[in-house]
């Protein structure tokens, strides 16, 4: 199976982009073993206000959202935030 295309909200980019170089290449890893295995679950699920699931993976200090679109091949990372859980 070739590697799911990702796409990043732009709040998620910009998030991304406020990174330390090393918290930036452990989210890149995670990210691009996301895009290989596209049906893995994150550590836990939430619904968003359509009631689409999202998953959740904490990665060091942060958590990143994501949905896989399996329908185009796509994981669509929607925000990424402080793992103590506030928004």
């Amino acid at each position: 199976m070739k590697p799911y295309r990702i796409y990043l909200r732009l709040e998620a980019v910009q998030a991304l982009q406020a990174l330390r170089r090393s918290e930036k290449g452990r989210m890149g890893q995670f990210i691009d073993s996301r895009a290989a295995d596209p049906f893995k679950a994150g550590d836990y699920t939430e619904l968003d206000e359509t009631g689409r699931s999202i998953q959740v993976k904490v990665v060091g200090r942060f958590a990143l959202a994501y949905w896989s679109d399996h329908a185009v091949q796509e994981i669509r990372i929607v925000e990424v935030l402080e793992a103590d859980g506030q928004r």
